[in-house]
């Protein structure tokens, strides 16, 4: 392969930073791919993410670029200027000894990745020509979904291909894009679903200040940019694309929930609706509505606006309790919900998708959220014994503890969950407990 590196570790600065350097393979539609996989090792101690990088090898000598990058992030992460998922490093000029064309780095979550990347380090990945400009203006999470559609790879490749063709032209995409004439908020903390009927906002609590301050400040027609939403499918869009389009995890094909990669709110329309556009949505808010989800957003609470007309029937905050857990200042917080396997993992494997899997266990879990909250109620917990089979509604059956729901709440709590849509389900019957902690109200 012409490799200058040797197969092992780099030391680039004596006990404080090293590259661990590994030959591997990556499985791709396309067939298998030789690469390089880089990882970092001494990053974290600055309080920096470590790092990883996958060069596909193409018979040329292997690239340093990796060790030069690492060493740039360790200086940084010294003065304590910290990398993380969302952000991007722009060059000053173009060029990087694998491709000339580089212009800066994006730095994502190792979703969707195999076993080769270690799960708490980010992914590097180089962006070449006007990619780089794009990510800054419009956001990152359009460019990777088109990057995710060029390699046919869920949710976006985590590899770079020395050579590969650029996916945006920056001036035909400024051109092009409905974004073009609004402000933008880089929010990459942010989810937007669109889910059916239901467009929804997902924000860890611990945020929430950051998103309350865009909200106060943001004017009338403001464009809010999302991280990727760890859907199976995804909203993808470039100039000149006629109708919606979407990249899709394998298997997720039935799945109800779309990721969008921006959400433009203009304020202080007359009718108030939302519609599908590019690869996101615009919601045209009335003023009180526009200060109802900001009042939300301050209080922490979650919220569902009702829209008359358009693709969405309802505008839902949603907040994610999860990300706070950690928060020293933060009251603990109750358990998290688990899931209790009544058929083998290997059964599971063979009869559906993780991607599939986890959506449908948070559609559940958004099920019975809604339904609780502000209900009264003597329950602490929630078990819901699924089982799911090739062309078969979804059975369940409910459990509680201490105290059983209130008996009206329960049959509709039943009647929805028998109505979810099933992921699909392949040769045999799987079989799960869903246990969710409640809030006692």
């Amino acid at each position: 392969m012409g490799s200058a590196l040797p197969v092992g570790r780099e030391d680039l600065i004596p006990g404080e930073l090293s590259v661990a350097i590994a030959e591997g393979g990556i499985r791709t539609a396309k067939g298998m791919l030789p690469a390089l996989l880089y990882t970092t090792e001494g990053l974290a101690r600055h309080g920096q993410r470590e790092l990883f990088f996958a060069v596909v090898r193409t018979g040329a000598p292997a690239p340093g670029y990796p060790m030069t990058m690492s060493r740039t992030v360790h200086g940084f992460a010294a003065e304590r200027r910290l990398v993380d998922a969302g952000d991007v490093s722009v060059f000053g000029r173009p060029g990087l000894d694998a491709d000339d064309r580089v212009t800066g780095f994006v730095y994502t979550e190792p979703q969707a990745m195999q076993s080769t990347v270690d799960g708490g380090a980010l992914v590097a990945l180089p962006l070449v020509g006007g990619e780089t400009a794009v990510v800054q203006r419009f956001g990152h999470a359009r460019v990777l979904a088109l990057l995710g559609a060029q390699e046919r790879y869920y949710p976006h490749p985590y590899w770079f291909r020395p050579g590969r063709a650029a996916v945006v032209d920056d001036a035909e995409y400024r051109a092009a894009t409905l974004l073009s004439q609004a402000p933008a908020y880089n929010l990459p903390f942010l989810r937007v679903v669109h889910d059916g009927s239901r467009l929804e906002l997902s924000v860890p609590r611990a945020e929430l200040p950051v998103l309350g301050e865009a909200m106060r400040e943001a004017p009338d027609v403001c464009a809010y940019l999302p991280g990727l939403a760890g859907t199976p499918k995804t909203y993808v869009w470039s100039p000149g694309q006629q109708g919606p389009a979407a990249i899709v995890a394998p298997g997720g094909e039935s799945a109800s929930r779309l990721g969008c990669n921006f959400l433009l709110i203009v304020r202080g329309g007359a009718e108030p609706t939302a519609r599908q556009v590019e690869d996101g949505f615009a919601a045209l808010l009335t003023g009180a509505m526009h200060a109802r989800l900001l009042q939300a957003v301050e209080a922490g609470r979650p919220v569902e606006i009702g829209l008359p007309d358009g693709a969405v029937s309802a505008l839902c905050l949603t907040i994610e309790d999860d990300a706070a857990a950690s928060q020293p200042a933060l009251p603990q917080t109750e358990p998290l919900p688990r899931i209790v396997l009544l058929t083998s993992e290997e059964q599971l494997r063979r009869a559906t998708t993780p991607a599939e899997l986890s959506d449908f266990v948070e559609r559940a879990r958004v099920v019975v959220n809604r339904l609780f909250t502000g209900s009264r109620h003597a329950t602490e917990e929630i078990m819901m014994e699924f089982r799911l089979a090739p062309s078969r509604p979804v059975a369940v059956r409910i459990m509680a503890r201490p105290e059983a729901p209130p008996r009206e709440l329960q049959v509709v709590l039943e009647r929805q969950l028998q109505a979810l849509a099933p992921p699909t389900i392949r040769y045999t019957e799987v079989a799960f407990q869903l246990h969710l902690p409640l809030a006692r109200r």
